[in-house]
């Protein structure tokens, strides 16, 4: 909802997404400072570190900010609640987690209910016309958390989820500074009210400690298990944009998103 707000005022995605890091960053560099010595990974874990920060942090917040300028941030969040079921199939594969018929049915009713809220029950309009534009930004958005959350997966008791946090996010910064420099976008004027106090939020409490906590779950219940839990993002994030943000509540959106969470929640 926050980033919708950044989003209708016409701000650049490279510079909500700035202003969003900038503060994160600072939040994990006090932090750190009280951390000593500062732990130094391997060069492999480097690398996995800078692929996170390029995946959860740049990309991601490029295409979320980008799809947030035509689609309700609402919608937006159901559709987010696709990760889980990839990472289902993913742990399959990979990783050879068994198969249930519950979990099945819980796939199928993930996927269903993610496809009504993306058709808003009419498919034959999705095969005329295509996705829109936002609703393929936010597709891509959900690809690139289910990258970072692999890579954190992988890096559970290889490095504290602090320091691989604070690294991860400071190489995604530097990234999108370096993008910004690239790009230059034209933007309205960032020195108002709105524009810190949404960025500092978003840093602080949606960067800084949603990132840590995140790691945390991931380094203690698993990648599958921790990514259910972010489906209740989409239940607060329909009724707050409904209440502060006046989007309207289709029943489409309604019943695919509780189909959705109610398979996701099979997949445990």
């Amino acid at each position: 909802m926050a980033g919708s707000v950044l989003s209708r005022a016409e701000v650049p995605a490279i510079y909500s997404s700035l202003g969003r890091f900038g503060f994160g960053a600072l939040g994990l560099l006090i932090i750190m400072l009280g951390v000593r010595p500062w732990p130094k990974p391997s060069r492999p874990i480097v690398y996995r570190l800078i692929a996170m920060g390029f995946f959860g942090v740049a990309l991601y917040n490029i295409c979320f900010f980008s799809g947030l300028r035509t689609v309700p941030s609402g919608r937006a969040s159901l559709m987010a609640s696709l990760q889980p079921s990839l990472i289902f199939i993913y742990s399959r594969i990979v990783w050879g987690e068994k198969v249930t018929l519950k979990k099945l049915c819980g796939l199928s009713l993930s996927l269903f209910g993610a496809g009504l809220v993306l058709t808003q029950a009419d498919p034959e309009k999705l095969f005329v016309t295509g996705l829109g534009s936002g609703d393929l930004w936010i597709l891509a958005a959900v690809l690139a958390w289910f990258a970072y959350t692999i890579l954190g997966r992988d890096l559970a008791n290889k490095i504290e989820p602090l320091p691989a946090t604070a690294y991860s996010i400071w190489a995604g910064l530097a990234m999108l500074i370096f993008y910004a420099l690239l790009t230059r976008p034209t933007s309205p004027n960032l020195n108002t009210l709105e524009f810190w106090a949404v960025s500092a939020y978003l840093g602080f409490l949606g960067t800084t400690l949603a990132f840590l906590l995140y790691l945390r779950g991931l380094e203690q219940i698993g990648a599958a298990r921790t990514s259910v839990f972010l489906n209740f993002v989409p239940i607060f994030s329909v009724l707050t944009s409904n209440i502060i943000l006046k989007e309207p509540i289709t029943w489409p959106t309604i019943i695919g998103g509780a189909l959705a969470l109610t398979g996701v929640r099979l997949l445990r």
